[in-house]
């Protein structure tokens, strides 16, 4: 089968096309032909092997996997003998959550791992880049009991998770104001924020009004930098913290104070990606695709994602 694999860290021009043998599902496991799949903040940084420390998790000098890739969408094509939930030919989109192995024609996948049919009238590309972002949104937002009415801000509102936050906020009836640049602004309040502010016009940390939850979803924000905002009982929430952040949520641990910050690493769970599939198919919630590349693009689609000026999510088209 043919894929894109990296045997050494460095730009994207590390990812080379390659031939590799198609795998074969085990008992418990789906064989998905894949039609889509997505470039993510989590695949360059794993690529371009930074910051350092990640590579204590995917190979300290070289990566222990060649194969990228997180999400996908595609057809079951083979079944294991204990799988009774999908069948051959049904239309899936999900995640191999902390693995990856998508910048392949076929990838196979645990029956208990976030996998759903796709919703009818989403494409394979829209459904490839719904799982991280929104599984992350769905994951940080059940840390705080969001209420409708209650004040949001989102910082990177127009990227892959700050997007899904806005849209699931919203589901809430939040009253979000969105943090992005004016190049965004348009679609960022087209989707639903109720107020917003480009940063590259306003400085959005000198806002007199206060939030019931503030949201770092780019991470390009400490709670030191946001915290005057906070209403009295309010919380920061970094989906991608800094490291004063981890400083600030010992020292209130410490104190005995009403922690204000809540941070981790998202964790992926079928049972949230069937209530998205839910939310997607009444059409309450939609991915935004910014730029599909086709499936040899993917180092220029790489490189695009790696400046950090995507708005929404990247896609690849593989079949």
């Amino acid at each position: 089968m043919k894929a894109f694999t990296f045997k050494r860290y460095g730009e994207s021009n590390v990812l080379n096309p390659d031939t590799l043998e198609k795998p074969e599902p085990k008992a418990n496991e789906l064989l998905v032909k894949i039609h889509a799949t997505s470039v993510t903040a989590g695949d360059w940084r794993i690529r371009s092997g930074k910051p350092l420390p990640i590579r204590f998790f995917v190979g300290l000098f070289k990566p222990k996997n060649h194969l990228l890739g997180h999400e996908f969408a595609g057809v079951v094509e083979e079944i294991g003998i204990e799988v009774s939930d999908f069948q051959v030919g049904d239309k899936v989109f999900g995640s191999l959550g902390m693995n990856s192995g998508t910048y392949a024609e076929y990838v196979v996948v645990d029956s208990g791992m976030p996998m759903a049919k796709i919703p009818e009238g989403l494409s394979f590309e829209e459904a490839a880049v719904v799982p991280v972002g929104f599984l992350s949104a769905y994951y940080f937002l059940q840390k705080v009991d969001l209420q409708p009415g209650m004040k949001v801000l989102i910082h990177g509102v127009s990227g892959s998770v700050g997007s899904a936050i806005l849209q699931l906020a919203k589901v809430k009836n939040a009253h979000v104001v969105g943090v992005c640049s004016s190049k965004n602004a348009s679609w960022v309040k087209k989707w639903g924020a109720d107020q917003v502010i480009c940063y590259d016009r306003e400085d959005f940390t000198q806002l007199t009004q206060k939030f019931d939850l503030i949201i770092n979803a780019v991470g390009k924000t400490s709670f030191r930098e946001v915290n005057h905002m906070l209403a009295g009982s309010g919380k920061y929430l970094a989906v991608d913290a800094a490291m004063t952040d981890y400083l600030d949520l010992f020292i209130q641990s410490l104190s005995g104070k009403n922690e204000q910050i809540q941070v981790g690493i998202a964790e992926q769970k079928r049972e949230d990606l069937v209530v998205i599939q839910a939310l997607l198919k009444a059409k309450k919630i939609k991915p935004y695709l910014d730029r599909v590349y086709r499936f040899e693009e993917l180092p220029a689609a790489h490189a695009y994602v790696e400046m950090g000026k995507k708005a929404g999510n990247v896609g690849i088209m593989v079949a």
